[in-house]
């Protein structure tokens, strides 16, 4: 069988055909490594793997990482290549570039350099890579300088997100400083108006009490609709001083400075045994915490109490208090008719509320929250806290 005539100009066809093949696989392989690399890196790792594989790309000895911000102060970020060489690449950058620009210089140490801006989301440029080679170059042609853009964009969009979470980062340490500082607040005013209370109001209707019981003793007989209206001077003067120490107590249960934080929360129990519903303790772990977990738990078994009383409509309630590997783990479960907790929050509605004050008083702690509801199948309120917070116990 006879071979086909040699075509020289097919072959030079398919070799040009081949060569503009390898070069797209280059650009593909080029913006897709890199793209995958980036998700893994750290900034700085970032701006170095960017800059290294712009140079390798266009076989070019030296690369500068120039990004500015709002004040136009610049700063180079990244380095490649000679640094004193690198020092004279800083005057050719342009800050209001907008595409891609190469620079034929003659004479200079580095003659051959290519600028590309690194836009933000606003379309702005923050940033320019700025590559050159100690030896003249041709300049690179459309489609490797579009590749070199769209590399230049995918690094803009990697720092610009990078940016946004360090500032939400900041932002939200800032918001959870404020809550702190007003959960401790409100603590402090606790406690001042729960003292005042104590020897001012407290100590007076409890004098009055007194008073009225003194005078009941020594009163002579009186016609019985006289002394059934002394038995209930007497009877609301009683009650008078059972809701002032109920009122402190809630603003600031000495029982918690006193005895920690299992006692108080039996203590504050107590108003679900008197509302009838049975209360069970499951586990019960009578060590000291500090003063800021015990508050802070305190106030989430209280909210978690209030929502039973007013929510819940529960029989039995089981209570647990333990220390897990240097955890404080305070549990409320109950029967009652339970919520569906994948619906949307409404923050008029109190319970949802007081879940995100509980949520927020763990957090603070460094700790967890969880709630666990159905309807018709209770509620199950778990904190997990660390027991020794910063180090110290109590």
């Amino acid at each position: 069988m006879q071979n086909p005539p040699h075509d020289p100009g097919s072959a030079l066809a398919i070799r040009t055909h081949y060569r503009q093949s390898e070069s797209r696989a280059a650009r593909l392989r080029l913006l897709v490594d890199t793209g995958q690399e980036l998700t893994r890196l750290a900034p700085h790792a970032m701006r170095e793997r960017v800059l290294a594989r712009a140079c390798a790309f266009l076989a070019m000895d030296h690369g500068l990482l120039l990004e500015w911000d709002a004040d136009g102060r610049v700063k180079a970020s990244a380095r490649h290549g000679n640094r004193d060489r690198l020092d004279s690449l800083d005057a050719v950058v342009d800050r209001s570039m907008c595409t891609p620009s190469w620079q034929d210089r003659p004479g200079e140490a580095l003659p051959s350099v290519l600028r590309v801006p690194l836009r933000g989301g606003d379309g702005d440029a923050f940033g320019a890579l700025v590559l050159a080679n100690s030896v003249s170059l041709r300049a690179p042609d459309n489609e490797d300088t579009e590749s070199l853009q769209l590399l230049a964009t995918l690094l803009a969009a990697h720092l610009e997100n990078n940016r946004l979470l360090t500032t939400l980062k900041s932002r939200d340490r800032t918001l959870s400083d404020l809550v702190n500082r007003l959960f401790r607040a409100q603590e402090d005013e606790r406690k001042r108006v729960a003292y005042d209370l104590h020897d001012g109001l407290a100590q007076t209707l409890a004098g009055l009490h007194q008073r009225l019981q003194g005078f009941a003793g020594r009163c002579p007989t009186l016609p019985d609709p006289l002394d059934a209206d002394l038995q209930a001077i007497l009877a609301l003067a009683q009650h008078c001083v059972g809701e002032g120490r109920q009122l402190i107590g809630g603003l600031r249960p000495t029982v918690l400075d006193d005895f920690g934080l299992l006692k108080a929360v039996d203590k504050e129990a107590d108003r679900l045994r008197e509302a009838g519903i049975g209360v069970h303790w499951t586990a019960r772990c009578e060590a000291r915490f500090p003063s800021q977990v015990e508050i802070g738990l305190f106030r989430i078994a209280q909210e978690a109490i209030n929502n039973i009383l007013k929510h819940a409509q529960a029989s039995q309630v089981q209570l647990a208090l333990e220390l897990r590997e240097g955890r404080a783990v305070l549990r409320v479960d109950d029967n009652g008719k339970g919520f569906a907790t994948g619906q949307r929050l409404d923050s008029d509605d109190a319970r949802h509320l007081g879940l995100a004050t509980m949520q927020e008083r763990a957090s603070l702690l460094s700790g967890s929250f969880s709630c666990t509801s159905a309807i018709d199948h209770g509620t199950q309120l778990l904190a997990n806290v660390p027991a020794n917070l910063d180090g110290i116990p109590q």
